[in-house]
């Protein structure tokens, strides 16, 4: 009020903040049992993001995601397993930002929905946020997802080659801020290599994995290689720190 109802010096009041840039550990001691439920703000909270957010995070870091501004509602892949299902729409319509999804009010986005969207049949004045397998399940298989990893880890390979620790360290830079640990290096790159074994012996299944998606498959004398990072950047789309703001 004192500020004449200035939204923008609220908002920077408040990120700016020492509240706000809290570590969001959950962390031991008296505040803890002080504060159990964290009502009073003695970390952050870290919230899981909302299903439009891990969606379009996924397409924005991938670079498959359409800036556009405006137009009509377009019918992403899912929209076909709905419960009144449609023909999904080709090209942009399939990489457009999350909030022009087509919705029916009984047949939502089955990945939405999954996310924990709101399924739009009822006035909903808070989104609930929950995790479960089923979610992880739909962001590891979901061809949205599994599209925006493969495409990813083209671009990774284009830029570090058979480099596997810049690999690694761009990736998880990419994916969350930071550069990896000593330790999450380690676990990182046993997995690159233990995929990259996995589907050398397997090449049938590595074309199955980088063919996922409308987009153009890359034409790559290493598909082994292109599969094995596709499935690393899919564990990191999956990693807590990409999933939840921190």
């Amino acid at each position: 009020i004192e500020h004449g109802w200035d939204l923008r010096h609220l908002l920077k009041t408040i990120v700016l903040s020492g509240t706000y840039r809290q570590r969001s550990d959950v962390a031991s001691g008296e505040l803890a049992e002080r504060d159990p439920e964290n009502s009073m703000l003695y970390r952050y909270p870290a919230p899981r993001l909302t299903a439009e957010m891990l969606r379009d995070n996924a397409l924005a870091v991938s670079g498959l995601l359409v800036s556009k501004v405006g137009g009509p509602s377009v019918k992403p892949y899912d929209i076909a397993a709905a419960f009144k299902p449609s023909i999904p729409d080709k090209g942009e319509g399939l990489y457009r930002r999350s909030v022009y999804t087509y919705m029916r009010q009984t047949s939502p986005s089955p990945l939405m929905t999954t996310l924990n969207a709101s399924k739009r049949d009822v006035c909903q004045v808070k989104i609930e946020l929950t995790d479960s397998p089923l979610q992880g399940l739909v962001m590891l298989n979901s061809p949205q997802f599994v599209e925006a990893a493969r495409t990813l880890a083209t671009r990774l390979i284009e830029k570090h080659g058979g480099d596997d620790r810049q690999l690694v360290d761009d990736a998880f830079r990419r994916l969350t801020s930071r550069y990896p640990d000593d330790a999450e290096r380690t676990v990182l790159s046993g997995l690159l290599k233990e995929q990259t074994a996995h589907f050398s012996g397997k090449p049938e299944e590595a074309a199955s994995l980088i063919a996922t998606g409308e987009s153009s498959a890359p034409v790559t004398d290493q598909p082994a290689r292109l599969a094995a990072v596709t499935t690393l950047v899919s564990t990191l789309l999956n990693f807590d720190e990409c999933i939840s703001k921190r």
